[in-house]
């Protein structure tokens, strides 16, 4: 473990709103990573162009709730493998389901609303490694074929 990755045990009752899930691939400048690979500096590829990753969070979370995102339920290799994200983490979305929940024709939802019961579960996992990236913006990265937000790094005390 090196001195930049924060390490915490996170109870799940301590709602974590943002996150990727161990071995989840990120698009980087380098090619697509699994997520505990990244580092500090790593250059990230984001909606708005590349983004220099500032930190990030590691969070051992114990009967952690989770979204599960079946492959392909939200387009073409949208996700491309079954994904596991935290009930709030937002995911940008650009189908029937935006204008359903939202009005418009794509909108970033939380997780936990597009749940179906059938695709897209609400599951519960005995221990979950979350891992939190934090840019100097908010940015929306491209993640496992989803895009997903991630919040700015916070400011220093």
């Amino acid at each position: 473990m090196t001195l930049h990755t924060k390490v915490q045990a996170v109870q799940a009752k301590l709602a974590l709103d943002h996150g990727l899930a161990i071995g989840t691939p990120v698009l980087t400048l380098d090619g697509t990573l699994p997520v505990e690979f990244l580092t500090p500096g790593d250059r990230i590829v984001t909606r708005a162009g590349a983004r220099k990753l500032l930190s990030v969070e590691v969070a051992l979370v114990q009967n952690a709730r989770v979204i599960c995102i079946s492959a392909g339920v939200l387009g073409i290799d949208s996700p491309e493998a079954d994904i596991r994200v935290p009930p709030d983490q937002p995911i940008f979305i650009r189908d029937w389901r935006a204008k359903a929940l939202t009005g418009q024709s794509a909108a970033m939802i939380a997780a936990a609303r597009l749940v179906d019961g059938a695709y897209i579960r609400a599951e519960v996992v005995a221990e979950l490694r979350l891992y939190t990236l934090r840019f100097a913006d908010d940015a929306v990265i491209y993640a496992g074929g989803l895009e997903l937000a991630c919040t700015s790094a916070p400011a220093a005390a």
